[in-house]
């Protein structure tokens, strides 16, 4: 099965975010996607008659599929009014909740912030005057409806600090500007566009399994109204049943019958089994000049079965009972051997046809079974289990003793799963040139290769197995487009095992290992990006609060004891980090918190650093004591202040403090846990500075 093509979305968006949903779009790589933009008033609800022709109008001609995010103003009702078209629509509560997500665009709204983004302070004039303000109005209604001003600001506009100025002017309002990332906006983006790929491929999925099922059910009611016809016996059965009818009104004791197909005598059925029948049957038929010939004795003669012309069979009969009604017998052996075609049809017909059915099962079991396969793989999200699941589906398919998956990794390819029954050491990780023959030759061709066991002996390049004990190999390209970004191979034991149609099926297969690996890597992406913060790499507090809670419940499940230790917190702020800001720059204090959270990744694997905010960075530490959490968190602040950072101003040398917490018995929730160390880190910063802290050891209240 050749590869899809990828389909094309359009997303449509309001035009006020339509510059920071391209610009998200263009660095999650997606090419395929274009973004438009539309304009709708927000001031008010839109009327259920109001013209929507801006959300709702055509979608370009080249077949590109309509996503439309966000319309807020429009009633759900309104895309009952709109044209015929197959547009789908996510609705939001408001186009901001995909830029910084509900829970901060609720917060600032509910302090009194009014929310602008750069493009609409880009117009904002125009906007006033839509609405219908002068100077004095539009002051009295920010006054009434805003405590501030808010701009979140993600970057896009370099003109929007400016704009804003203006505008809070204008109205006489404070303001502030908050700076956010494309994110989040990224991570909404992502989610949506990858459950559209994910209908497209079920939708192609069903479309490509419509033709074989019509074909199974059209095959079937065939062949069930031909079996209701009559009780139809194999060719086998047939010929048998005409060798004892001729026997009984013949009155012979020999009888040879031979089974003529394409013209020749394919096969000879004898009453006596002589082995010389089949010379003298070949020689009558080559020579009979019509459909009998009388043998040159008295007691026997040929007789020629047929259908449409088409010669069937030959009965030779020797020996009858009365030579001298040799004539009668011929004429009624002539009469009924056009009953015997007739039943040689029908038992050919109905052999034919359960070679068909058979057929059709196996073409529906393997319909059905590389159904779910596309299934297992698209919906599995670990890479491991993917590959796995590969070839164990593989081996259900097209029976192996070996079979092995590989990625193409620049000029190698690496083995990323292995199922072998050859009873070798597993060869997963191993990296093997991607020109050593034969998978050069796949690579190169991007096609199926099929070798026997000749081809095998010659060629000493596959070394995951033991190549001498192969007597069948067969790879298949995995390809994305026109470009090779893998092999898949199957060996076997036996000789000749691998054909065209074993071919096909492993490119189907293959095909859908692409898309899965396809799935995983964007899933995984996407998972990164939720759980990360993008600048240090760190945990970022979202992902830190689950794993915290996680490891605070092992701790009560188990004990102390049977934890392995003590489930420790410990918070960090670099110090006096407001001067590297205020001398340097944010963004050499952004290099420094880079270069901070280097230094904090020096820990133990099984602890959890994240950021928390700002400067702030929190550790949990399960399985340890008291004494070592100490050493660590010392050994952290000496290892910061050690350290010279370099930066774009220069050398930068910072300290850090740190407090420490202990969990108690005492303790419910992680979160008190967390809030101990912060008050040791209070104490720390009172303190001094540059030094740990630790929870029961200095006062605290």
């Amino acid at each position: 099965m050749g590869s899809t093509v990828k389909p094309k979305l359009c997303l449509r968006v309001c035009a006020l975010y339509q510059e920071s949903v391209a610009r998200a779009i263009r660095e999650l790589g997606y090419t395929w996607v274009q973004v438009e933009g539309y304009t709708l008033p927000c001031s008010q609800p839109q009327r259920q008659r109001q013209p929507v022709h801006g959300v709702f109008r055509p979608p370009p001609p080249d077949g590109t599929e309509v996503l439309i995010i966000g319309a807020c103003s429009l009633p759900p009702s309104a895309a009952e009014h709109a044209p015929m078209l197959p547009h789908q629509w996510v609705r939001l509560d408001h186009c901001l909740a995909m830029v910084t997500g509900r829970e901060i665009w609720e917060s600032e709204t509910r302090t009194g912030a009014y929310l602008l983004t750069p493009s609409w302070l880009k117009r904002w004039r125009e906007q006033l005057q839509r609405w219908g303000f002068d100077r004095a109005s539009a002051r009295q209604f920010f006054h009434e409806c805003a405590r501030e001003l808010l701009l979140l600001d993600t970057g896009t506009d370099l003109d929007a600090l400016a704009e804003l100025e203006q505008f809070a002017a204008y109205v006489d309002r404070p303001y502030r500007v908050r700076r956010i990332s494309l994110d989040y906006l990224k991570l909404f983006l992502a989610k949506i566009v990858l459950e559209w790929r994910l209908s497209i491929v079920e939708a192609q999925t069903q479309q490509m399994l419509q033709p074989a099922n019509r074909k199974i059910a059209e095959y079937a009611m065939a062949f069930d109204l031909l079996v209701q016809m009559s009780q139809i016996q194999s060719e086998e059965a047939t010929i048998t049943a005409i060798q004892n009818l001729f026997a009984m009104l013949f009155g012979c004791t020999e009888l040879d019958y031979a089974q003529i197909k394409a013209g020749q005598i394919s096969q000879v059925f004898s009453l006596q089994g002589k082995p010389e029948a089949r010379t003298a049957l070949e020689q009558a038929l080559a020579t009979m000049p019509g459909d009998y010939a009388l043998m040159e004795r008295e007691n026997g003669f040929y007789l020629r079965i047929h259908s449409h012309h088409e010669p069937l069979g030959l009965v030779a009969v020797y020996n009858i009972a009365l030579p001298e009604h040799r004539t009668e017998y011929l004429n009624l052996g002539l009469a009924i051997t056009s009953l015997c075609g007739l039943a040689l049809v029908n038992a050919r017909t109905y052999a034919a046809l359960q070679e068909v059915e058979q057929s059709l099962r196996r073409e529906r079991d393997l319909t059905a079974y590389l159904r779910q396969t596309m299934l297992d793989l698209a919906t599995e999200l670990d890479f491991d289990r993917m590959a796995r699941q590969v070839l164990v589906h593989l081996d259900a398919l097209i029976p192996s003793q070996e079979s092995v998956l590989l990625l193409l990794e620049g000029e190698t390819l690496r083995v990323v799963s292995v199922q072998s029954s050859l009873g070798q050491a597993s060869s997963v990780g191993q990296f093997i040139r991607a020109d050593q023959q034969p998978y050069a030759l796949v690579i190169q061709r991007r096609t199926p290769l099929i070798l026997g066991a000749e081809a095998l002996n010659e060629t000493s390049t596959l070394n995951l197995a033991n190549s001498s004990e192969l007597r069948s190999w067969m790879g298949v390209p995995l390809l994305k487009g026109q470009q090779v970004i893998g092999v898949l191979t199957i060996g076997s034991l036996e000789a000749g095992a691998y054909s065209l149609e074993h071919a096909s099926i492993t490119q189907v297969v293959a095909h859908e290992v692409t898309l899965a690996l396809d799935n995983v890597r964007l899933l995984q992406a996407v998972q990164t990006l939720a759980d990360t913060d993008p600048l240090t790499g760190l945990y970022n507090r979202r992902r830190f609060n689950v794993l915290a809670e996680a490891e605070f419940r092992r701790l009560q499940h188990y004990g102390s004891q049977h934890y392995g230790g003590d489930l420790a917190a410990i918070f960090i702020d670099i110090d006096h980090f407001k001067r590297v800001n205020d001398t340097f720059s944010h963004a050499v204090g952004d290099q420094v918190l880079t270069h901070v959270a280097t230094c904090l990744k020096q820990v133990r694997t099984s602890d959890i650093v994240a950021r928390y905010g700002g400067e702030e960075f929190v550790m949990i530490s399960p399985a340890i004591s008291p004494i070592q959490v100490r050493q660590i968190a010392e050994r952290l602040r000496q290892t910061v202040a050690s350290t010279v950072f370099t930066t774009t101003s220069g050398p930068i040398q910072v300290t850090i403090s740190l407090g420490v917490a202990i969990a108690e018995p005492t303790l419910t929730t992680v979160e008190e846990l967390i809030w101990r160390a912060d008050q040791a880190l209070y104490s720390a910063k009172c303190m001094g500075r540059n030094r740990v802290s630790v929870w029961g050891e200095n006062n605290f209240a």
